[in-house]
Order: C-alpha cells, then sequence, then structure tokens
C-alpha cells in the first residue's frame, strides 16, 4: 500500500522539515556592525528606499552561470537572482511554497506531484508552467549535460511528466525523501523552455533567462556582469518582507581575486558588498563604524583537503594518518586565521545534522609531530636527503591542487605546507584557475590533495563526496570504498529524523574517520562585509549564499 502525504498549503513547518531533511537547528548568522551586536541586518526604523545600483566585489570566479553546471558560490549567487525555484527555506528551517504552491509525495517518496503558480512569466515574456519544470529536469539528468551536482542531488530520476499546465510530476526509481530539501539549491533555477528550446544538448548556458527578481543584462569583456530589476516580480518567497519589484535598479557583480584590493574596493567606496572578507581585515575593520559585518557559519564537509586514495604515496593510509596527526589546526586558527574560525578534524562541520561531535574530542589531531613521525617511520618512509622522506627511491612529494583566490583555503594550504615539512613531507602546493584545477582533480585525478568543498545542512552531502558513483563528478578523493558506498546509500533511503538514520551517518563518520580520505582542518566561518548604508542583506541556511536580494536596499 502506498504511503501519501500531502502538504499544508505547500508549506512544511520546522519540525516537519527537520525530519524531512535531518537538519540541525541553523546556527545563527551574526550581523556585527562598528557600533557592535546588531539582531537583523536592517535597522528595525529604518524604511526601504528604492534606487541605486548595488557593487558587489566576489571572491571566487562567476564566468559560468549555467545553474546545472555552476560550481562556485559566486555564480551562484548571480544565479539566484536570476532564478526562482519550486519551494524555498526559510532561515528558520521552514520549507514554503514558491512556484509550486502545494506538492504531495506518494508511493514512498516515489512520486512527486507539484501544483505551480499561475501568474508567473519568464524576463522573456514566456509564461512559467509545468513544461518548464518537465525541460529543466530533464536538462539536468542528460548526460550532455554534465550536471554533476544537480544530478547528485536531484537523486534517480525516472521521469518526469506534464499532464496540465499547472501540474508537473516527478518520478524516481528508489525512494527519495531528501528531495524538498534540495529542490531550494542554486541548482534547480527553473528555465525558460523558449531559450532550451535553442540550445543543443550539452550546450552551455551564456545569457540565462530565468523568473527571478533580476534579469540578466550582460558581462563586460573584463568580468563585470549586470543584472537589471525585473519590473513585473511579484511573487517572492512568502517570508520576504518585499513582494513587488526589488529596491535596486540593478546589480553589479566581479570577481577580484587578490584579497586586499578587494578589501581596498570596500574601503575607498568603489564597492558596498564584498565577501569572504579575509579575516585580519575583519578584526582591523570590525569597529569602523563605516561598516557592517555579517558572518554565517558555512555547513557541510569539514573544511580543508580531499585525499586522492588511488594515486601513491597518498594511497597509504599511514601517509594520510601521519598528515592529519601534524596538523596543528588550533594554531593555524589562532595564528593564521586570527580566531575566526573554529578547527575540525571530523568529516562534517559544525551545524550538519547527524553531526558526531565526539569525534573532535575523542580523535585528537592537534600537531603531535612526534606520533607523525612515527606513523612514518613505520611505514617505511625513512628521512633522505634535504629531510625530506624516501621510500624505495621515492621521495615523499605531494601536489596539492588549490583553487586560486580561495580564501581561506589557499592560507590553509600555505599553513599544511610548512607544518608538514616538519615531519619530511614535501607539499607542493599548486594554485590554478578553476577551469585548470577542476581538470586537474576531477577531470583527471593528477592530484594527491586539491581544496574540499561542497555544503549542506543534510549529510548527504557525504554522499556525493565518497560514493564511487560520483568518481569523475563530485568525488575528488577517488573513493571506491564498497563498504562506505552501502553506508551512504543506507543513509540516503533510511526513514528521515529518525534516530536509525543518525545512527547510520555515527557509522559512515567513524567509516571516514578510519579510512581517512580528507584532512578536515576548520569549520569555516564567511563574512560579508559591506557599508553600513546598505540594508536587509541575509544568508541561506546553507551558510554559502545570501537569499535573493529582494528585502535589499540602500540608503
Amino acid at each position: 500500500m502506498s504511503r501519501r502525504t500531502v502538504s499544508r498549503n505547500g508549506l512544511v513547518n520546522r519540525r516537519e522539515f527537520l525530519a524531512l531533511s535531518g537538519a540541525a537547528a541553523l546556527a545563527a548568522c551574526a550581523p556585527t556592525t562598528g557600533g557592535g551586536p546588531s539582531a537583523t541586518a536592517v535597522s528595525a526604523t529604518a524604511t526601504p528606499k528604492r534606487g541605486g545600483t548595488l557593487i558587489w566585489a566576489q571572491i571566487l570566479d562567476n564566468s559560468v552561470i549555467d545553474p546545472h553546471v555552476a560550481t562556485e558560490a559566486s555564480a551562484q549567487e548571480i544565479d539566484g537572482e536570476i532564478f526562482d525555484f519550486l519551494v524555498a527555506a526559510d532561515s528558520d528551517l521552514n520549507i514554503q511554497p514558491w512556484l509550486a504552491t502545494k506538492w504531495a509525495i506518494e508511493n514512498n517518496a516515489t512520486k512527486y506531484t507539484f501544483t505551480l503558480r499561475d501568474d508567473v512569466t519568464f524576463h522573456d515574456g514566456t509564461p512559467f508552467d509545468s513544461t518548464s519544470v518537465k525541460k529543466t529536469i530533464e536538462r539536468i539528468v542528460d548526460p550532455a549535460t554534465k550536471a554533476g551536482r544537480a544530478l547528485a542531488l536531484l537523486g534517480p530520476l525516472d521521469h518526469a511528466e506534464a499532464p496540465d499546465p499547472r501540474t508537473a510530476i516527478l518520478f524516481f526509481k528508489e525512494p527519495n525523501p531528501l528531495l524538498l530539501v534540495s529542490l531550494w539549491r542554486p541548482w534547480f533555477g527553473m528555465l525558460s523552455p523558449k531559450q532550451l528550446a535553442t540550445l543543443k544538448p550539452g550546450e552551455p548556458l551564456t545569457t540565462p533567462i530565468g523568473t527571478g527578481p533580476y534579469r540578466f543584462a550582460g558581462r563586460t569583456a573584463d568580468g563585470q556582469t549586470t543584472l537589471e530589476r525585473n519590473p513585473d516580480y511579484k511573487w517572492a518567497p512568502a517570508f520576504a518582507a518585499n513582494h513587488g519589484s526589488t529596491y535596486f535598479d540593478a546589480i553589479k557583480l566581479r570577481r577580484i581575486a587578490e584579497p586586499g584590493t578587494r578589501v581596498a574596493t570596500l574601503e575607498s567606496g568603489e564597492s558596498l558588498l564584498v565577501d569572504d572578507l579575509p579575516e585580519a581585515d575583519y578584526v582591523r575593520l570590525k569597529n569602523d563604524k563605516r561598516f557592517t559585518f555579517l558572518q554565517a557559519g558555512k555547513k557541510g564537509p569539514g573544511y580543508g583537503f580531499f585525499f586522492n586514495v588511488k594515486k601513491f604515496p597518498v594511497s597509504e593510509l599511514a601517509v594520510r594518518q601521519a598528515m592529519n596527526w601534524a596538523v596543528d589546526r588550533q594554531s593555524i586558527v589562532d595564528k593564521v586565521l586570527f580566531g575566526v574560525h573554529h578547527p575540525l578534524v571530523g568529516p562534517l562541520t559544525e551545524g550538519v545534522w547527524g553531526r558526531l561531535d565526539d569525534i573532535e574530542k575523542t580523535i585528537p589531531y592537534s600537531g603531535d609531530k612526534k606520533k607523525a613521525a612515527d606513523i612514518l617511520e613505520a611505514a617505511g618512509w625513512k628521512v633522505g636527503a634535504g629531510g625530506i622522506r624516501e621510500k624505495n627511491g621515492q621521495r615523499l612529494s605531494l601536489a596539492l591542487a588549490a583553487n586560486a583566490g580561495a580564501y581561506p583555503q589557499n592560507d590553509l594550504a600555505d599553513a599544511l605546507q610548512l607544518q608538514v615539512k616538519e615531519i619530511g613531507i614535501d607539499l607542493q602546493v599548486q594554485k590554478m584557475p578553476s577551469a585548470a584545477f577542476f581538470d586537474f582533480t576531477r577531470g583527471s585525478y593528477k592530484h594527491d590533495l586539491c581544496d574540499s568543498m561542497g555544503a549542506n545542512i543534510d549529510p548527504d552531502e557525504l554522499r556525493g563526496r565518497y560514493h564511487s558513483k560520483f568518481i569523475g563528478s563530485t568525488n575528488f578523493a577517488n573513493t571506491a570504498d564498497p563498504q562506505l558506498d552501502d553506508l551512504l546509500v543506507k543513509g540516503q533511503n533510511t526513514p528521515v529524523g529518525t534516530d536509525a538514520r543518525r545512527q547510520v551517518y555515527a557509522d559512515v563518520q567513524r567509516r571516514l574517520m578510519d579510512t581517512m580520505p580528507m584532512l578536515s582542518m576548520i569549520s569555516v566561518i564567511r563574512t560579508y562585509g559591506m557599508t553600513n548604508r546598505l540594508h536587509g542583506l541575509k544568508v541561506n541556511p546553507t551558510g554559502i549564499n545570501t537569499y535573493a536580494l529582494t528585502d535589499t536596499w540602500l540608503e
């Protein structure tokens, strides 16, 4: 007998969301100003004003804005303004209606029926309807699209149907209880079917057309993306304060990778908002009343590095364990990162549901260089010329692939290089542009280590990062562990919000600590810096992107 669950007007409350997603309570985003802490990012007495252009300096590459293949958070900030989604997640972890007004979950979460709004139009004038949903989802599952992260989050789709303009149905080959937790993420923006009809299979979307509060207006040769207000916008989620068109006339976003230059544009007034403010600059400027700061914990896999577990010499567990023992995480946080972030050894950051906090207490990876050296000695790695260890004629020399300009990850890479040199490891940090980084890592697995990545409030994120199915896509660690694969699939399919599911993910985390395909270093606290005239900026539950700027305005 099938089970059928119909939402109440499409709303899933906090308790139901926790059951659906297994998500922990959201760690508070903490806005601060030069005058001290504030409860919200906007003054309670301020009145929003229309007009003006927001100038936003971003840390990461924002050139690939096709939502199905975009990998950088900076590009996804742009997508979040251009596109709308079937459902939304508010800051209290309620799943709420958006383009879908309600939904029904049937047949053990293998069938999802969405009822759609009838008053939404794309930027090209095309009405939004079930064909838009069907064509968008079909593009994600088309192998030619190479939609790695979107495909992993969508789940095992069988097919999509559009029986009438207001009804879209998604059928899955297996139970997919986590679908609603995924559909509000930046990979699932609804695309214009008229535009999709002009694209060949696998052709990238470079001038995207969505239904969002801003429309794509162009990109200059020197990398500035301009978004313009969508004057017809009137369908923001219920939790938005502004349900009409946006306050800004336009948003201009440009990547400024060099941290000092990015901060200088904030101090000069050239930029009104910068993301990922360097720790030293936050400490220097946090009492400056010209600026306001918004901090949020990034949730997901441990922030640090993935090992390529199939490439010698990091294919040896002893090498991976020794490096984990050698790193003094607290010292790096205090001395390199100005105390902003939190030390981490486990596979999940703070705030992710089911995280085993005890790992941080019972596995004291705390910079024990002697223990690290003893592990390498026992594994046959002997100190050779220049203090670098050797075994069977091969030096213990490793390549760490780093995404150039990604902070604090680049700082972590430099700190790791120095710390493991003390135990006889020659770590070569190779900082490269995003395209080269992805080709070097998941494209060819030439790395020994690489930057970790991923963000999610649910531990199912670990499936995309470590299941063998995602080798060549989102599994940068190159792991193919049958025991771990089974646990990850079991966690995906175990009834959500249950003790049984929590136990599965405890077993997943213990397995990862036993096999050690990662070198976690910190739970990241991200800092946005902005002029004190900017109000209404809010960060979404993952801590990695803002909400669409429908409520954001400038004095």
